[in-house]
Formats: C-alpha cells, structure tokens, sequence
C-alpha cells in the first residue's frame, strides 16, 4: 500500500505542467509577501509579446484594496529559458522580482534576491539608467542582461494599465 501511495505521489509531481510550477511559486511569494491578508488575483487582458507572459492584479480580498500588479515571463539565459515575476505597488513602481524557475547550469546567480533587490523601487522614469545601475554578475553577463531587458520590458508594459 505504501509503494502504491508513493508511486501515485511521483505520477502526480510528474504531471504538473511548468505553468502550474510558476503558478505555485508565483502564489507562494505573493503570500509571503502580503503576510496576513487574503489576496485575490484577477487576470488582465494586456497585449503581450511573450507567450508565457501573464499579469494579473492583486488585491485584498477582504476590502478590495488594489495591493498592485504581477507579472510572471520568461526570457532566454545563455541557452535555455528561464521564469521569473514582477511584482508591482499599485504606484507602478517594482516591489520585487523574483526568478521562479532557472534551468541552466550556470548562471543561477541571478536567482539570489540580493542581487535581485537592485531592481526594487525602479519605475519607467529609471528606464535609461537602469543598465547603469545594475550589476552584473561573472559568468551570468547573458542572463543578467535577458532578466534586465524583460523588466525593462514589464516597466513599459505595466503603464498600459489603468
């Protein structure tokens, strides 16, 4: 009975889609970060350029309360693709980004949330400085600059919506 169990556990890891994993992640950082509070999220019908990009807004389920904006994308690193999401205050500014799924063997760095936090606070007025600003990071110059050019990318998109 418990080999039974166990197998029917691995089929069921198996089974899920990568769009469930980033689904899961996605939900689980959202949770941390609103401790405490309900959140609902609620797709937006934006044109996107990337058929894994997907924005939802987030709010609190109990007042209704627009808490911001979340996007999860993918870019290409070196080789492969990898996902990540970005969380947006409801003033369009970043609250966070996040690497949700990373597949290459090098490069991984660029999942770390200290460098990650470098992006933090950035809005569409930081677009031309934000190559300047950012660092980089040896041996992940490619997946630094993919991340870089989609947050870019998500700062232009983020102010098509009302």
């Amino acid at each position: 009975m418990k080999k039974f169990i166990y197998i029917l556990f691995c089929c069921c890891l198996l089974s899920m889609t990568n769009a469930d994993k980033i689904e899961i992640k996605s939900n689980k950082i959202l949770a941390k970060t609103f401790k405490e509070i309900t959140i609902e999220k609620h797709a937006l019908s934006i044109p996107v350029k990337n058929i894994d990009e997907k924005w939802h807004e987030v709010s609190n389920k109990a007042s209704n309360e627009r808490l911001g904006f979340v996007e999860t994308t993918s870019a290409i690193g070196r080789f492969d693709k990898f996902d990540f999401m970005v969380l947006f205050n409801p003033d369009k500014s970043i609250n966070k980004v996040r690497v949700l799924i990373y597949r290459e063997d090098h490069g991984g760095e660029i999942a770390s949330p200290r460098w990650l936090r470098q992006f933090e606070g950035k809005t569409i007025k930081d677009m031309g400085s934000i190559s300047r600003e950012i660092n980089g990071i040896s041996g992940a110059t490619m997946s630094c600059n993919a991340i870089t050019k989609g947050i870019k990318q998500s700062l232009i998109t983020i102010q098509k919506v009302k």
